[in-house]
């Protein structure tokens, strides 16, 4: 079930990313590199309520979904809580605005707000659907935001607006999408005496949540502010182009991956079956290896070709190692946050999982404030890189004791040989135009596939003849 579950959700993701990287393609060039820098700080004061307040949520729905009897009021009170602090965000930012409190350009922080409380509802309800293993309406909630949002962004930009009207658009996308995957009926529930007697318990677990989100904000945003104060707005807007292509194609490939795996091993936890625990996070390191090193390798590969053909003549001319950099950045971000900080949220371990994840933070901020005057955007990211594998080495020691990060070296091999195979054969491989760049991906992932098919790898070979014959 799994290995079919994590084709399809992967599958689904890739696809949402190819339609989330036409979408940036079309907002960056449509707002310009200054533009883009602008919508980017909305994103970052929005992205401070989706990580740092609804992220806990989220986190408490994976976690205490397997406890059945306390599902339903679970439920009615995390959708009550996320609706309510929203609404009064949305009516704090709109006081902001009238007093002229925001840093921000007029509306930004108001339109800002609107959209966390869409993305919140969206996350939740993606979550809700995955704990449930409702795969088929969990992936159609994803397809239809990424279609909304490349729709909505062009008759946006069409119109002539700018980085507020695009807020706005990509709102709209993640509240549509939400409501027609988990329904409007849900969201209007009053909490009773089964809701309440619930806080307690999810006080307990989400107070140490609120500061790991936090310092998750500052690892995931801190950056762009950093780079604010040190770069002007025109070079952040390419930087944060670049990041945000990097983090949305590779974050999305890991986090389908983990959603399709992390449900049943809370499930094994909670039936204190720490063996098939063990068991399942050993496949999914697995499968996470395996799809990692050669999505991390061809994309950094791609990478230079594909930036100046999406977002134009603006980003032909980029610092030298910004574009690895960033790649390796996000692969170790993913890795970290969707594998290594797993067994800190099955043995409620939040306190540690906060330290690695402040620790990750503060290093990648002391580095990139010491490396950007020297290197510029590169010293951002390589400030990210280091902080992030600090990170994991972080979340190594406290997650000792709980479960083992193990991978057979016949698991490991295959992953590696092919990866290197590909790499040598894209690497050589000069790109002109779009169809040079799909049949670059397409003849990469087939010498990745047949290495895998020689190999065995995971018996996918011997599976897959036994069901031919």
């Amino acid at each position: 079930m799994s290995l079919r579950t994590s084709a399809a959700y992967i599958a689904v993701r890739i696809a949402s990313g190819a339609l989330a990287m036409a979408s940036l393609a079309l907002i960056v060039r449509g707002l310009g590199p200054a533009g883009y820098g602008q919508l980017t700080l909305g994103l970052a004061a929005s992205a401070v309520v989706t990580l740092v307040l609804f992220n806990p949520l989220n986190s408490m729905l994976a976690r205490f979904y397997g406890d059945v009897p306390l599902r339903p009021a679970l439920l009615g009170l995390l959708r009550v809580i996320m609706l309510g602090t929203g609404v009064l965000l949305v009516c704090a930012a709109w006081v902001a605005e009238e007093a002229r409190w925001t840093p921000l350009s007029s509306h930004v922080l108001l339109a800002a707000a609107g959209m966390a409380l869409a993305q919140g509802m969206f996350d939740f309800t993606g979550q809700y659907l995955a704990a449930a293993q409702q795969s088929l309406r969990y992936s159609l909630q994803f397809l239809s935001k990424a279609l909304l949002t490349l729709l909505l962004a062009w008759l946006v930009l069409r119109a002539g607006g700018g980085a507020v009207a695009v807020l706005l658009a990509m709102a709209a996308s993640f509240l549509i999408a939400a409501l027609s995957g988990g329904g409007v009926r849900g969201w209007l529930c009053r909490p009773g005496a089964a809701e309440r007697a619930l806080l307690p318990t999810l006080v307990s677990f989400a107070g140490p949540l609120l500061i790991t989100s936090l310092l998750g904000y500052l690892l995931l945003w801190g950056d762009r502010y950093l780079l604010q104060q040190l770069v002007p707005l025109a070079e952040l807007g390419r930087y944060s182009a670049v990041a945000d292509l990097a983090q949305q194609t590779l974050g999305l490939i890991f986090s389908g991956l983990c959603t399709a795996w992390y449900p049943r091993m809370v499930l094994a936890w909670g039936q204190e079956d720490f063996a098939e625990a063990q068991r399942l996070l050993g496949r999914y390191a697995a499968l996470g290896f395996a799809v990692a090193l050669p999505a991390g390798i061809g994309f950094a590969l791609l990478l230079p070709a594909v930036v100046p053909l999406m977002y134009g003549a603006a980003y032909t001319q980029l610092p030298t190692g910004l574009l690895p950099l960033v790649t390796a950045a996000a692969c170790v971000a993913a890795v970290k946050a969707y594998y290594f900080d797993l067994p800190l949220l099955l043995a409620r371990r939040v306190w540690r999982h906060s330290a690695s994840i402040g620790g990750a933070a503060l290093a990648s901020l002391l580095m990139g404030w010491l490396l950007v005057p020297a290197l510029g955007t590169t010293g951002a990211a390589l400030g990210l890189l280091l902080g992030q594998t600090l990170g994991i080495g972080l979340s190594l020691w406290a997650g000792r004791g709980v479960l083992r990060h193990r991978l057979a070296l016949a698991l490991l091999w295959p992953p590696v040989l092919g990866a290197a195979l590909m790499g040598a054969l894209l690497l050589n491989w000069p790109v002109t135009g779009w169809f040079d760049v799909l049949a670059k991906a397409l003849v990469g992932a087939a010498v990745y596939g047949v290495v895998m098919l020689i190999a065995d790898f995971d018996g996918v070979r011997t599976r897959l003849m036994g069901r031919r014959t």
